[in-house]
């Protein structure tokens, strides 16, 4: 008999264990981002970490927080400013993305020579419901910061802190969130390569050293010919000295 299709699903779904690696569920928690307002993940794949640190050391250099509360308050301040400017970046390109996804039907309707402002108004037509969502989102991120700025001038009493439009000019510089135009997934680092290996060099056989005497000096000669008198005056003495064997007659010698 066969399974019916929610039984062969249960039993597919058995088998699967989902990500193992450290990788693979950081790659899994991320399935269901969308415009990360939610997300614990501040700094999502397509924005820079780095302009997040340069943001980050702006705001607490600015604020200069005393103690841990305060630390926590410039870090929400922090967090919400952040996805403001994602939510403001989502906007204009969600105007411009619906521009060139009707741009053909745009043409055929007013003519190629309409104006920004026309193309804005029929941008706001196609696309309203999405950018109804961002502002919601973008009013919610603004009441958090207002909430926590109105927090952290609360616990500081007498004592001023920066206003909203000293945090204004001072994210000028900041570059936005994305970290390039067009976003492009980092690829792994490859592993080095190691260094070709040097050819064995050939070893130069060694010549063979002749072997030449030392020619003696006139000392040196004189001293050998003594030895060599002094050696055979000797011999010629021990010689001279040993006594002569006795002839002895053999027994078949004639009488």
């Amino acid at each position: 008999m066969p399974l019916t299709r929610s039984e062969q699903s249960r039993l597919n779904g058995s088998k699967s264990h989902g990500a193992i690696t450290p990788e693979g569920k950081a790659r899994s928690a991320l399935n269901r981002t969308t415009h990360g307002m939610y997300s614990p993940r501040i700094v999502l794949e397509t924005e820079s970490q780095k302009n997040f640190q340069i943001f980050a050391g702006l705001y607490h250099d600015l604020f200069q927080p005393q103690d841990q509360f305060e630390s926590d308050l410039v870090d929400s301040l922090l967090h919400a400013r952040w996805k403001i400017r994602r939510l403001e970046a989502a906007h204009s390109a969600e105007i411009n993305l619906t521009i060139t996804e009707h741009r053909a039907e745009i043409d055929d309707k007013y003519g190629e020579n309409a104006s920004s402002d026309q193309l804005h108004a029929l941008a706001y037509r196609y696309c309203a419901k999405y950018l109804e969502t961002l502002d919601k989102h973008l009013d919610r991120q603004e009441r958090i910061f207002s909430r926590n700025y109105r927090n952290l001038a609360k616990h500081r009493r007498n004592q001023p802190i920066p206003s909203i439009e000293d945090l204004q000019d001072a994210e000028q510089p900041i570059p936005s969130n994305t970290q390039n135009e067009r976003f492009e997934p980092e690829t792994p680092a490859q592993p080095p390569t190691p260094p070709a290996a040097e050819p064995p060099q050939s070893v130069q056989p060694t010549q063979k050293q002749r072997f030449e005497p030392s020619h003696p000096n006139p000392f040196q000669k004189v001293a050998i010919i003594i030895v060599l008198l002094l050696t055979s005056i000797a011999f010629s003495l021990s010689w001279n000295s040993t006594p002569m064997p006795e002839r002895t007659e053999l027994p078949y010698a004639s009488s």
